[in-house]
């Protein structure tokens, strides 16, 4: 599909398959548009690693970006970024970021993803969906600040609206929604004097386990097994070195879930 020159970074595509080939994970299928765009893909014994990265500042108001990933049986890759994703001003067009994960049975995804900082006056709409299919593993991490803190922006964004739905087997087994801001976000039974939030995500046999350590190691999360598959966690921090502690805790005992 052809992109008008004065589309180009505005609107933009990224398509990768992982598959399988002999014993190793790599990468069967790449398409990228900017501002996408991807490290070569680095083998390990256990899984491949790729890193994703934008080319550009950002996103803006007229954005409209999406991302699909597809990783097929018997691959196991692990999805990093370069960098917190930054939305600036938006004026009178909000920015647009759409993302879909599938992940067949006997796969591995582990997809940790950095925060998203809305700038003040920006304006973000997001929406997430994973697709697992029975018998295969995920960990996923999304996060998110309440904007530049040391600048004073705090909650100064005009909209973040955010969705992740998680289907297992074709069935929706978890979904999260939120609209910010929606004047609660600074009361106590929200965020309160928290500035970072995120979300963590596995499936796998383990699940049950890795909620009952995680109640033990992260006592100030919230966790939960909405069904026997899954595992979620959930935080609110008021720094980043404790949101990025909270962050490294679930994924080292859910990337060890998944060795198990």
């Amino acid at each position: 599909m052809r992109v008008p020159i004065a589309d180009v970074g505005r609107l933009g595509r990224m398509d990768l398959t992982f598959v399988q080939q002999n014993e190793e994970t790599v990468l069967g299928h790449a398409y990228c548009e900017i501002p996408f765009k991807i490290t070569r893909v680095l083998n390990s014994c256990r899984q491949a690693h790729l890193i994703l990265m934008h080319c550009t500042a950002g996103l803006f108001g007229g954005d409209d970006v999406e991302c699909t990933i597809h990783v097929e049986r018997g691959a196991r890759v692990r999805i990093t970024q370069q960098s917190a994703t930054k939305i600036h001003p938006s004026r009178d067009k909000p920015a647009i970021q759409r993302n879909h994960f599938f992940v067949e049975s006997g796969a591995e995804l582990q997809l940790i993803l950095e925060p998203v900082i809305p700038f003040a006056d920006s304006c973000l709409r997001q929406t997430t969906r994973i697709d697992v299919q029975p018998g295969a593993r995920l960990v996923f991490w999304e996060g998110f600040l309440a904007g530049r803190v040391a600048r004073g922006e705090r909650w100064q964004f005009r909209e973040l609206s955010s969705e992740t739905h998680l289907f297992l087997n074709q069935r929706s087994t978890y979904l999260e929604r939120f609209l910010l801001p929606n004047g609660f976000e600074r009361s106590l039974c929200a965020m309160g004097d928290c500035t970072y939030f995120g979300t963590g995500l596995y499936v796998g046999e383990q699940a049950r386990s890795l909620a009952t350590t995680l109640h033990q190691v992260q006592p100030e999360a919230g966790i939960d097994t909405p069904v026997a598959e899954i595992a979620v966690t959930r935080v609110a921090s008021m720094t980043g070195p404790d949101f990025h502690r909270c962050r490294e805790t679930f994924l080292l005992h859910a990337g060890r879930a998944c060795s198990t």
